[in-house]
Protein backbone atom coordinates (compact mmCIF):
# COMPACT_ATOMS: atom_id res chain seq x y z
CA UNK A 1 0.00 0.00 0.00
CA UNK A 2 2.92 2.39 0.76
CA UNK A 3 3.81 2.43 -3.26
CA UNK A 4 -0.06 3.25 -4.10
CA UNK A 5 0.28 6.21 -1.30
CA UNK A 6 3.30 7.55 -2.92
CA UNK A 7 1.88 7.31 -6.83
CA UNK A 8 -1.20 8.48 -5.91
CA UNK A 9 -2.00 10.51 -2.65
CA UNK A 10 -0.12 14.00 -4.29
CA UNK A 11 -3.51 14.48 -6.78
CA UNK A 12 -5.41 16.06 -4.05
CA UNK A 13 -5.57 16.99 -0.85
CA UNK A 14 -6.15 13.44 1.20
CA UNK A 15 -5.81 15.55 4.54
CA UNK A 16 -8.87 17.55 3.80
CA UNK A 17 -10.71 14.84 2.41
CA UNK A 18 -10.09 12.41 5.61
CA UNK A 19 -11.29 15.19 7.84
CA UNK A 20 -14.65 15.86 5.90
CA UNK A 21 -14.90 11.71 6.04
CA UNK A 22 -14.17 11.77 9.99
CA UNK A 23 -16.91 14.22 10.64
CA UNK A 24 -20.30 12.53 11.53
CA UNK A 25 -23.70 14.28 9.88
CA UNK A 26 -26.33 11.74 10.64
CA UNK A 27 -29.79 12.96 8.94
CA UNK A 28 -31.17 15.77 11.32
CA UNK A 29 -27.83 16.10 13.09
CA UNK A 30 -25.69 18.05 10.62
CA UNK A 31 -24.52 20.70 12.55
CA UNK A 32 -20.86 19.81 12.90
CA UNK A 33 -20.20 19.69 9.27
CA UNK A 34 -22.35 22.40 8.08
CA UNK A 35 -20.15 24.92 10.48
CA UNK A 36 -17.05 22.84 9.17
CA UNK A 37 -17.76 24.11 5.65
CA UNK A 38 -19.06 27.64 7.09
CA UNK A 39 -15.46 28.00 8.05
CA UNK A 40 -13.38 26.89 5.16
CA UNK A 41 -15.57 29.10 2.77
CA UNK A 42 -15.00 32.02 4.67
CA UNK A 43 -11.43 31.51 4.64
CA UNK A 44 -11.74 31.25 1.16
CA UNK A 45 -13.09 34.96 0.59
CA UNK A 46 -16.22 33.09 -0.68
CA UNK A 47 -19.81 34.74 -0.45
CA UNK A 48 -22.55 32.47 1.11
CA UNK A 49 -25.46 32.24 3.07
CA UNK A 50 -27.18 29.49 5.16
CA UNK A 51 -30.65 28.95 6.12
CA UNK A 52 -32.57 27.97 8.72
CA UNK A 53 -32.32 24.27 8.20
CA UNK A 54 -28.68 24.22 7.31
CA UNK A 55 -28.61 24.55 3.56
CA UNK A 56 -25.14 25.97 2.91
CA UNK A 57 -25.43 28.82 -0.46
CA UNK A 58 -21.89 30.24 -2.00
CA UNK A 59 -21.50 32.35 -5.26
CA UNK A 60 -17.90 32.54 -6.60
CA UNK A 61 -17.85 35.19 -9.47
CA UNK A 62 -19.89 37.09 -11.27
CA UNK A 63 -21.83 35.53 -13.90
CA UNK A 64 -25.57 36.52 -15.60
CA UNK A 65 -26.17 32.51 -14.86
CA UNK A 66 -24.23 30.52 -13.26
CA UNK A 67 -23.44 26.53 -13.13
CA UNK A 68 -24.46 24.96 -9.24
CA UNK A 69 -22.59 22.65 -7.92
CA UNK A 70 -24.42 20.04 -5.35
CA UNK A 71 -24.03 17.67 -2.60
CA UNK A 72 -25.53 16.76 0.36
CA UNK A 73 -24.22 16.69 3.88
CA UNK A 74 -26.17 13.75 5.61
CA UNK A 75 -25.53 10.57 6.26
CA UNK A 76 -27.22 7.21 7.08
CA UNK A 77 -24.50 6.67 9.61
CA UNK A 78 -25.78 7.08 13.33
CA UNK A 79 -23.58 9.23 15.08
CA UNK A 80 -21.66 6.82 17.67
CA UNK A 81 -18.38 8.35 19.00
CA UNK A 82 -15.69 9.51 16.54
CA UNK A 83 -14.53 8.42 13.28
CA UNK A 84 -11.11 7.33 12.54
CA UNK A 85 -9.88 7.76 8.85
CA UNK A 86 -7.45 5.20 7.70
CA UNK A 87 -5.50 4.32 3.78
CA UNK A 88 -7.21 1.08 2.55
CA UNK A 89 -6.71 -0.75 -0.77
CA UNK A 90 -10.10 -1.55 -2.41
CA UNK A 91 -11.34 -2.57 -5.49
CA UNK A 92 -13.22 -0.07 -8.00
CA UNK A 93 -15.60 -0.97 -9.99
CA UNK A 94 -13.81 -2.48 -12.59
CA UNK A 95 -12.29 -4.62 -10.02
CA UNK A 96 -8.53 -3.09 -9.84
CA UNK A 97 -7.12 -2.69 -6.46
CA UNK A 98 -6.94 1.19 -5.30
CA UNK A 99 -5.71 3.24 -2.80
CA UNK A 100 -9.01 3.96 -0.92
CA UNK A 101 -9.97 5.59 2.36
CA UNK A 102 -12.66 4.34 4.74
CA UNK A 103 -13.61 4.34 8.49
CA UNK A 104 -13.33 2.66 11.85
CA UNK A 105 -13.82 3.17 15.57
CA UNK A 106 -10.85 4.82 16.88
CA UNK A 107 -8.66 2.30 18.41
CA UNK A 108 -10.40 -0.47 17.05
CA UNK A 109 -10.56 -2.37 13.23
CA UNK A 110 -14.49 -2.55 13.41
CA UNK A 111 -15.78 -0.52 10.58
CA UNK A 112 -17.66 2.43 11.08
CA UNK A 113 -19.43 4.05 8.03
CA UNK A 114 -17.47 7.01 6.68
CA UNK A 115 -20.36 8.89 4.65
CA UNK A 116 -18.81 8.42 1.37
CA UNK A 117 -22.31 9.33 0.30
CA UNK A 118 -22.20 12.14 0.08
CA UNK A 119 -19.12 13.75 1.66
CA UNK A 120 -17.00 12.53 -0.86
CA UNK A 121 -19.64 14.20 -3.40
CA UNK A 122 -18.98 17.50 -0.75
CA UNK A 123 -15.04 17.51 -1.30
CA UNK A 124 -15.38 17.57 -5.57
CA UNK A 125 -17.66 20.25 -5.08
CA UNK A 126 -15.04 22.55 -2.98
CA UNK A 127 -12.15 21.30 -5.66
CA UNK A 128 -13.59 22.40 -8.13
CA UNK A 129 -15.40 25.88 -7.09
CA UNK A 130 -11.37 25.79 -6.40
CA UNK A 131 -10.55 25.71 -10.30
CA UNK A 132 -13.79 27.89 -11.69
CA UNK A 133 -13.69 31.95 -11.59
CA UNK A 134 -17.63 31.48 -11.05
CA UNK A 135 -20.32 29.13 -9.99
CA UNK A 136 -22.65 28.28 -7.28
CA UNK A 137 -22.53 25.81 -5.19
CA UNK A 138 -25.46 23.95 -2.80
CA UNK A 139 -24.78 22.24 0.22
CA UNK A 140 -28.03 20.35 0.81
CA UNK A 141 -29.27 19.15 4.06
CA UNK A 142 -31.46 15.93 4.77
CA UNK A 143 -31.17 14.12 1.72
CA UNK A 144 -31.18 11.05 2.94
CA UNK A 145 -34.52 10.94 4.32
CA UNK A 146 -36.84 12.92 0.99
CA UNK A 147 -34.59 15.72 0.10
CA UNK A 148 -36.20 18.26 2.57
CA UNK A 149 -33.21 20.58 2.59
CA UNK A 150 -33.58 21.02 -1.29
CA UNK A 151 -37.17 21.05 -1.45
CA UNK A 152 -37.41 24.29 1.45
CA UNK A 153 -34.28 26.09 0.31
CA UNK A 154 -35.12 29.80 -0.84
CA UNK A 155 -36.13 30.18 -4.62
CA UNK A 156 -34.54 33.31 -5.20
CA UNK A 157 -30.98 32.20 -4.61
CA UNK A 158 -31.18 29.87 -7.80
CA UNK A 159 -32.85 32.28 -10.11
CA UNK A 160 -29.40 32.63 -11.97
CA UNK A 161 -28.54 28.88 -12.05
CA UNK A 162 -27.97 27.66 -15.76
CA UNK A 163 -27.55 24.05 -14.70
CA UNK A 164 -27.18 21.83 -11.74
CA UNK A 165 -24.39 18.99 -11.42
CA UNK A 166 -24.70 16.95 -8.59
CA UNK A 167 -21.77 14.62 -7.10
CA UNK A 168 -23.86 11.69 -6.01
CA UNK A 169 -23.81 8.64 -7.69
CA UNK A 170 -21.98 5.32 -6.29
CA UNK A 171 -19.01 3.89 -8.08
CA UNK A 172 -17.02 5.68 -10.81
CA UNK A 173 -19.43 4.31 -13.76
CA UNK A 174 -22.60 5.24 -12.96
CA UNK A 175 -25.08 8.45 -13.38
CA UNK A 176 -28.35 9.20 -12.70
CA UNK A 177 -30.28 8.73 -15.99
CA UNK A 178 -33.91 9.33 -14.26
CA UNK A 179 -34.51 10.58 -10.72
CA UNK A 180 -38.26 9.69 -9.04
CA UNK A 181 -39.06 7.96 -12.24
CA UNK A 182 -38.79 11.55 -13.89
CA UNK A 183 -35.63 12.52 -16.60
CA UNK A 184 -33.28 15.17 -15.38
CA UNK A 185 -31.45 15.64 -18.89
CA UNK A 186 -32.87 15.53 -21.85
CA UNK A 187 -30.03 13.06 -24.27
CA UNK A 188 -31.53 15.06 -27.69
CA UNK A 189 -30.86 18.49 -25.64
CA UNK A 190 -28.72 21.36 -26.06
CA UNK A 191 -26.71 20.54 -22.88
CA UNK A 192 -26.14 16.68 -23.59
CA UNK A 193 -24.94 17.63 -27.37
CA UNK A 194 -21.86 19.41 -25.82
CA UNK A 195 -20.87 17.13 -23.53
CA UNK A 196 -21.57 13.63 -24.71
CA UNK A 197 -18.24 12.29 -25.46
CA UNK A 198 -17.00 12.98 -21.93
CA UNK A 199 -20.16 11.28 -20.31
CA UNK A 200 -19.70 8.08 -22.92
CA UNK A 201 -18.69 4.93 -20.29
CA UNK A 202 -20.79 6.31 -17.17
CA UNK A 203 -23.67 4.28 -17.74
CA UNK A 204 -27.12 6.17 -16.75
CA UNK A 205 -29.60 4.31 -14.03
CA UNK A 206 -33.12 4.72 -12.58
CA UNK A 207 -32.15 6.33 -9.44
CA UNK A 208 -34.62 6.82 -6.21
CA UNK A 209 -34.01 10.68 -5.87
CA UNK A 210 -31.13 12.63 -4.83
CA UNK A 211 -31.25 16.74 -4.76
CA UNK A 212 -31.25 17.64 -8.68
CA UNK A 213 -34.23 15.28 -8.65
CA UNK A 214 -36.51 18.46 -6.91
CA UNK A 215 -34.00 21.10 -8.03
CA UNK A 216 -34.48 20.35 -11.86
CA UNK A 217 -37.93 20.14 -11.36
CA UNK A 218 -38.03 23.24 -9.14
CA UNK A 219 -36.32 25.70 -11.53
CA UNK A 220 -37.00 23.90 -15.01
CA UNK A 221 -32.93 23.77 -16.21
CA UNK A 222 -31.03 20.45 -16.83
CA UNK A 223 -29.13 18.43 -14.74
CA UNK A 224 -26.38 15.88 -13.90
CA UNK A 225 -25.90 13.34 -11.27
CA UNK A 226 -22.54 11.97 -11.71
CA UNK A 227 -20.11 9.54 -9.86
CA UNK A 228 -18.74 10.34 -6.50
CA UNK A 229 -16.21 7.21 -5.99
CA UNK A 230 -17.94 5.64 -2.89
CA UNK A 231 -18.57 2.08 -3.03
CA UNK A 232 -20.79 0.07 -0.34
CA UNK A 233 -22.51 2.98 0.68
CA UNK A 234 -24.68 2.87 3.50
CA UNK A 235 -22.67 0.08 5.54
CA UNK A 236 -20.22 -0.07 8.01
CA UNK A 237 -17.17 -0.57 5.30
CA UNK A 238 -18.52 1.82 3.75
CA UNK A 239 -14.81 3.59 1.53
CA UNK A 240 -14.09 6.18 -1.16
CA UNK A 241 -11.53 5.69 -3.79
CA UNK A 242 -9.08 8.21 -4.32
CA UNK A 243 -8.45 8.04 -7.62
CA UNK A 244 -12.51 8.23 -8.18
CA UNK A 245 -12.86 11.30 -6.61
CA UNK A 246 -10.10 12.61 -8.40
CA UNK A 247 -11.36 12.15 -11.64
CA UNK A 248 -14.47 13.13 -10.80
CA UNK A 249 -13.59 16.92 -10.25
CA UNK A 250 -11.51 16.47 -13.26
CA UNK A 251 -14.56 15.81 -14.90
CA UNK A 252 -16.27 18.03 -13.50
CA UNK A 253 -14.05 20.95 -14.74
CA UNK A 254 -13.92 19.74 -18.16
CA UNK A 255 -17.89 20.02 -17.82
CA UNK A 256 -18.39 23.26 -16.35
CA UNK A 257 -15.40 24.72 -19.02
CA UNK A 258 -17.48 23.62 -22.25
CA UNK A 259 -20.88 24.41 -20.86
CA UNK A 260 -19.67 27.58 -19.46
CA UNK A 261 -21.85 30.41 -17.88
CA UNK A 262 -25.40 29.63 -20.01
CA UNK A 263 -29.03 28.43 -19.20
CA UNK A 264 -29.97 25.12 -20.25
CA UNK A 265 -33.57 25.03 -20.04
CA UNK A 266 -35.37 21.15 -19.67
CA UNK A 267 -37.63 20.41 -22.21
CA UNK A 268 -38.46 16.66 -21.79
CA UNK A 269 -36.75 13.74 -23.95
CA UNK A 270 -38.96 12.07 -26.23
CA UNK A 271 -39.15 8.16 -25.26
CA UNK A 272 -36.80 5.04 -25.87
CA UNK A 273 -34.02 7.34 -26.69
CA UNK A 274 -30.49 4.98 -26.06
CA UNK A 275 -28.05 6.36 -23.74
CA UNK A 276 -24.37 6.12 -23.58
CA UNK A 277 -22.56 2.65 -24.30
CA UNK A 278 -18.81 2.67 -24.22
CA UNK A 279 -15.94 1.35 -21.71
CA UNK A 280 -15.77 3.51 -18.87
CA UNK A 281 -14.54 7.14 -19.24
CA UNK A 282 -11.22 8.06 -19.82
CA UNK A 283 -11.85 10.30 -16.87
CA UNK A 284 -12.20 7.56 -14.49
CA UNK A 285 -9.08 4.93 -16.42
CA UNK A 286 -7.00 8.17 -16.04
CA UNK A 287 -5.10 6.63 -12.97
CA UNK A 288 -5.65 3.15 -12.46
CA UNK A 289 -3.04 0.93 -11.76
CA UNK A 290 -2.73 -2.05 -13.57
Amino acid sequence: MDNLIKRLSFHLDLHRLATLLSIPSVTGDEARLVAFLGDLLAEKGITYTQDDLGNIMATKGNATHYPCLVAHTDTVHRIDGEIDIRKVVRPDAQGVEQLALTGFAPGTDDPRGCGGDDKAGVFACLEIMDRLDACKVFFAVSEETGCHGSKAAPAEWFHDVGYFIQFDSPHNDTMSGTLLGVPVYNPEGRMHGMIHEQLKGINPKSHPYTDVAILGQRFGVECLNLPAGYYKYHRANEYVVVNDVECAIDLGVDLVERLGNKRYEFVKPTPQVNHYTGSVSSYFNKYTLN
